[in-house]
């Protein structure tokens, strides 16, 4: 059945009064994670305190997703699932979309702005083209070759740094980027790479001006938003009684913590539950290892066992039980070093927000640049744990799933992985395991003496 589009001139009456504020926030990485976070909550923030803080939000070369908003106004809607039912809300925050790779100047003009005070960003692990080893910038990819070169910016540093050395020509104030991907210390990081680039360049006095002027705040965010489908689409178009080709679903929870560094201001987040915090190492360390730990442990494994998605995985009693037994063991004692350690209320509220029917997260989509996210998600615990005296079992086995599926090519391992005699041995032992008994049968045995 054909539906009219989403729009501003036919939103029903109860959602007229969208907040429709101009530009304040540039946003690069327009994926469905952030229209279903960041944007919800800058426009709650709005509703509750009304200010210049609309957002510009760019897609690196999703084109077909910029045409859909630029034909809805930038309109979009979240549908919010669990066992309850679907709830839609119609976001209207975002005020222009901009495609980088045909439209740089803009989005360096943009970013240069003096009406620009907050840059965010989820680019993914990979989008900062950073070595995890040393932490740097990797100079040798051809598209940071390309950006240090002088040519039209492709890479989120390359365009932050275009837009702050514009921001510095014309002599307008500093600005606050806040990450918000799944990496620890993650505006401590964007913050080295920017100067970085700028040295790299040669551009010593603009990497000063970056130091004293930009804040780079560290933040944590916390929902579960799979990928969109055509069935998604439809749903959401059925209950809406109009179509939207930008929608996103996602689970009810919405979490974000930042550090409180802001250098020229910010919306009301912490008025509609965004906690702003002095450190944020805790919360980081919670989240990685907690919530995205648990995920890449299902996804590793439950793919070599013909799992789909976390729910399917879970949905399996030796599923269940590895997670809730990785998670009351060893993930979560792994953070007595943070002064925490989740008690069983928060394992159950964790263990049933992965389980939610209704969100088809899917395991290979978390699986994928494993590479990437294993470090903080579960080899940093398993050091905390060796530390401690505690094996990391249950963490093995995750890995040697992750080896499994990447056909046993070399994982780097943190220098005191590498040196422990017991963490080897136990790999090596999760790997004959999974070899000679499978996963399922691996995995039912946890817990048995």
């Amino acid at each position: 059945m054909s539906r009219p589009r989403l729009s501003a001139a036919r939103l029903p009456e109860w959602l007229a009064d969208l907040p429709r504020a101009p530009v304040g926030i540039v946003h690069i990485g327009l994926g469905a994670f952030h229209r279903a976070h960041q944007a919800v909550l800058t426009q709650e923030a709005m509703r509750v305190s009304p200010g210049p803080w609309g957002i510009c939000a760019v897609a690196q070369r999703n084109a077909r997703l910029v045409d859909a908003l630029v034909e809805q106004d930038h309109l979009f809607t979240v549908s919010e699932r669990d066992a309850a039912g679907d709830r839609l809300r119609v976001v209207g925050s975002v005020r222009e979309v901009l495609l980088a790779v045909e439209q740089p100047d803009r989005l360096t003009t943009v970013l240069a702005e003096p009406d620009t005070r907050v840059v965010t960003l989820t680019v993914t692990e990979a989008g900062y083209r950073h070595d995890l080893t040393t932490g740097q910038l990797r100079a040798d990819d051809p598209d940071v070759a390309s950006d240090l070169a002088g040519g039209p910016p492709c890479t989120p540093v390359g365009q932050l740094v275009g837009g702050l050395r514009r921001r510095r020509e014309r002599g307008h104030p500093g600005v606050t980027v806040v990450s918000c991907d799944n990496l620890p210390d993650n505006g401590r990081l964007v913050g080295s790479l920017v100067r970085e680039f700028c040295l790299l360049r040669g551009e010593n006095d603009l990497a000063d001006w970056v130091e004293e002027h930009v804040r780079f705040p560290s933040s944590v965010v916390d929902q579960i938003v799979p990928a969109t489908t055509e069935a998604d689409i439809a749903c959401v178009a059925e209950k809406l009684g109009l179509e939207d080709r930008a929608a996103v679903v996602g689970e009810p929870h919405r979490k974000w913590v930042v550090e409180d560094s802001f250098a020229a201001g910010r919306p009301a987040w912490d008025a509609v539950g965004v906690e702003l915090v002095d450190d944020i190492a805790p919360h980081q360390a919670a989240k990685l290892r907690l919530v995205n730990g648990t995920h890449s442990a299902l996804a590793h494994l439950g793919l070599l066992a013909g799992c789909t998605s976390t729910a399917d995985a879970l949905a399996r009693p030796e599923f269940a039980h590895y997670a809730e037994c990785l998670l009351r063991t060893e993930t979560g004692p792994s953070l007595r070093r943070f002064g925490m350690c989740p008690d069983e209320r928060a394992v159950e509220a964790l263990l049933t927000r992965l389980a939610n029917p209704r969100i088809t997260h899917r395991l290979d989509q978390i699986a994928a640049d494993g590479r990437r996210k294993l470090p903080q998600r579960l080899l940093d615990p398993a050091v905390d744990l060796l530390v401690a005296g505690i094996e990391p079992r249950l963490i093995c086995l995750a890995v040697a799933g992750f080896l499994h599926q990447q056909n046993f090519h070399v994982m780097p391992l943190p220098l005191p992985l590498r040196q422990s005699r017991v963490f080897r041995t136990l790999l090596a032992e999760a790997v004959r395991r999974i070899d000679n008994d499978g996963v399922v049968a691996t995995l039912s045995r946890i817990g048995r003496h």
